[in-house]
């Protein structure tokens, strides 16, 4: 159904830890041997002439040297290309680097591949990210203003223990902190987050940020936001304390979804209720016009799918939202589960990266097609809608129509079945029929009307 150009196996984890295995002496010295391989962040770049098309992915190794009996990580970047493309590109990236002197993130070649690769942190578009990346060099950058007392310069610091927590390429790096200072007989801890951006969105990051935590933080005891520690410029990093708790996934039950979705309604409800300023803005034109994008591209590349497809163009187009009465908020913009924090009966917010100004509906419906894609049961993730739903309608003084849920849920799903056809899973086939099938069957359904939840779990 998805002719790949040969690209397919740069997606397949198992065909990349036998590749990458025969190029790991070039990358690493003492390589031993690469016991997993995982990857993410896979975008395959379609193009109207098959030559011409791409696949990017990070690859998170486990490596075992010759002489040591644990794993340490290894994080690559890699492009692919078709057709001898790689050199073109290669070329292009010697040139920019001479110019501004950055020779040292050039990446290893390997032709015969048609693939580059850069081994983390260094990074095409983000040159300081090693700078962050290095628990003796981070010290010059930390937010000591907002550190606790003691810990006012890198003097201070003991030792610092990093891991990576979400690297996507060329974009940002999220990166897990554990500080110790203090005497050895009163050792003290901390552990912050820094976030690290290719150049200055990350202080507008800090801003929504600060704004949340200043006008929120203690307003309700039940909803938490993330502490923003500062920002700074010269490594595009902001700085955030850590939250404690458990992903909400782990702890929602039948008995507690209802208690805390009321809860996650009422934050959500906040940050659409706030006066963020500064925002990018998403009309509903723009989503029509994006949605039309992804569908013909989805057309293109799943011919068997078309008939569908055609019926979710026309449902959308049709059926599309009155512009009027949408008033535009500050939204999530990509607002899920994996965004909430359990502590105790409390959830903690953060990850305000997407924020833009749009249709708040749009959060909702995200979040209600997310659910669908995560480990929860369909009894608990109906539940969980139905929650949201009622909980969210009673914080806000706009009207909540199914009817514009149901639209946004059509519109999440194309999202949902594109991104599946970009990331190139090894099923990536049956994912995307299963997704644009279940989009065209939601628009029949009714969950999110006013009867009464039917239970289905086992007692």
């Amino acid at each position: 159904m998805f002719p790949m150009d040969n690209l397919t196996k740069f997606s397949d984890p198992s065909a990349m830890k036998a590749l990458l295995s025969e190029c790991l002496p070039l990358l690493c010295s003492d390589s031993g041997a690469i016991t997993r391989c995982h990857v993410q962040h896979v975008k395959y770049s379609p193009k109207k002439k098959p030559e011409n098309a791409s696949l990017t992915a990070c690859y998170h190794l486990g490596v075992r040297g010759r002489d040591s009996q644990r794993d340490r990580q290894v994080i690559l970047y890699g492009k692919a290309f078709c057709n001898g493309r790689s050199q073109e590109e290669f070329d292009a990236l010697a040139q920019t680097s001479r110019a501004i002197q950055t020779l040292h993130a050039m990446p290893y070649h390997f032709r015969d591949l048609d693939l580059l690769l850069w081994v983390f942190p260094a990074d095409p578009a983000i040159p300081h990210l090693p700078e962050v990346s290095d628990p003796e060099r981070v010290k010059a950058y930390l937010p000591y203003p907002s550190l606790p007392k003691g810990l006012d310069g890198a003097g201070d610091i003991r030792s610092v223990e990093m891991s990576v927590i979400n690297y996507r390429p060329e974009i940002r790096c999220t990166t897990k902190y554990d500080l110790s200072w203090g005497t050895a007989n009163q050792p003290q801890h901390l552990t912050i987050f820094g976030k690290t951006f290719r150049s200055g969105e990350g202080h507008d990051v800090y801003a929504r940020s600060e704004y949340l935590w200043n006008r929120y933080s203690g307003v309700d005891e039940e909803v938490l936001f993330s502490q923003p520690l500062g920002y700074t410029s010269a490594v595009q990093t902001l700085w955030q304390l850590g939250v404690e708790g458990t992903p909400l996934c782990s702890v929602i039950k039948k008995d507690n979804c209802d208690s805390y979705l009321r809860t996650v309604a009422k934050g959500l409800a906040m940050i659409h209720n706030s006066d963020l300023a500064d925002l990018p803005t998403w009309t509903l034109d723009e989503h029509l016009l994006e949605v039309d994008k992804k569908i013909e591209k989805l057309r293109r590349a799943a011919p068997s799918l078309v008939k569908e497809l055609d019926f979710l163009a026309q449902h959308i187009h049709r059926d599309a939202p009155n512009p009027s009465d949408i008033p535009l908020r500050p939204v999530y913009w990509d607002f899920h589960v994996n965004q909430l924090l359990a502590q105790g009966g409390k959830i903690a917010f953060f990850d305000f990266d997407e924020l833009a100004l749009g249709d708040p509906v749009q959060d909702l419906a995200n979040f209600i097609v997310d659910l669908q894609f995560r480990d929860v049961s369909g009894f608990l993730a109906r539940r969980m809608a139905k929650s949201l739903y009622a909980s969210y309608r009673s914080q806000v003084k706009w009207e909540v129509p199914i009817e514009r849920v149901r639209w946004h849920e059509t519109v999440q799903f194309i999202n949902k079945a594109y991104r599946s056809f970009i990331q190139q899973r090894p099923d990536v086939d049956e994912t995307v029929k299963g997704i644009v099938q279940r989009a065209a069957q939601d628009i029949t359904l009714d969950w999110l009307d006013n009867e009464p939840l039917i239970e289905e779990m086992p007692r």
